[in-house]
């Protein structure tokens, strides 16, 4: 890690200092990445701090302590919060200079359920409990009162479906999850139109009726959408490099670890160009021009 320290003048005539931090970060033997950010002395941010080892973690949260003490900011240890990946039940809290900080297996960083798995299952169910609690705070007031269907769909789109999607084009998401949000939207559908499953319609039928096209589809759209924009951006940001050097090839001396791959974003991104006929490397070399 280096620092560098830039100095910014304001419109009032204060001076901001800005002090940068570089970490370099190793994705294959030989090729490594840097990430920075920044501190400024009158906006406190969220950090977050990346260590291979907990040893290494803990003294960067030290450094980090010492750093936003000379602008007179303290950190509160309660918020923090350590993740490991994968998962370990070794310790429960670690010990800093002024408290502790817990480790954990999940937490919410903001309004995203981020857990040591790196997938996107329990933020999907997570999301699909709080969608779930909003409709039901709805159901008498809104969705059994006698207004217009046109205005029950815009109110459904308007306050359930943020709530549902929030950060949708990150997800990772699998055929699974996939047909839990379409089952999710198909019951709120029929609550809203007011059909009972002892009616025997279809789902087509509601959709019909409705006129809503199926939830996945808005995360496909959403996802490849954030995928072009991350491609199209400058090739010294932080976010096209990681996802550059996770497109390119591996080096040949590289092993994958031993278990089941894990399903990531970029698998996701290459079901959803599954069906256009484009591989992932192709996309990416066009949008990336």
């Amino acid at each position: 890690m280096f620092t560098s320290l830039v100095t910014k003048n304001r419109t009032d005539g204060r001076t901001d200092r800005l002090k940068t931090n570089c970490l370099r970060l190793p994705l294959w033997p030989g090729r490594c990445i840097e990430i920075s950010f920044c501190m400024i002395s009158h906006i406190a941010d969220d950090v977050s701090l990346l260590a291979e080892m907990l040893e290494v973690l803990v003294l960067a949260l030290t450094v980090m302590q010492e750093e936003t003490s000379t602008f007179g900011l303290q950190i509160n240890w309660s918020k923090p919060k350590i993740l490991q990946v994968p998962s370990s039940t070794s310790s429960s809290t670690v010990q800093m200079a002024d408290g502790h900080v817990e480790v954990v297996d999940a937490f919410v960083c903001l309004g995203c359920l981020i857990d040591s798995s790196g997938g996107s299952r329990r933020e999907v169910l997570h999301r699909i409990g709080l969608a779930r609690s909003c409709m039901n705070m709805f159901e008498r007031r809104i969705w059994k009162s006698s207004i217009r269907l046109e205005t029950k769909l815009r109110l459904y789109q308007t306050y359930i479906v943020p709530v549902l999607m929030y950060e949708c084009e990150t997800w990772a998401t699998t055929k699974y999850l996939l047909s839990r949000l379409d089952a999710f939207d198909t019951w709120a559908l029929r609550n809203i139109v007011r059909i009972p499953y002892t009616r025997h319609v279809s789902n087509a039928e509601v959709r019909g009726t409705t006129g809503c096209s199926p939830l996945s589809h808005l995360v496909t759209n959403r996802r490849l959408r954030l995928f072009g924009h991350i491609a199209r951006s400058s090739p010294h940001k932080d976010h096209h490099r990681a996802l550059a050097a996770a497109i390119r090839q591996v080096p040949p001396d590289w092993k994958r670890p031993t278990g089941r791959p894990s399903h990531t974003w970029l698998h996701a991104i290459e079901a959803d160009l599954g069906p256009l006929n484009f591989g992932l490397a192709t996309v990416w070399r066009k949008d990336s021009r």
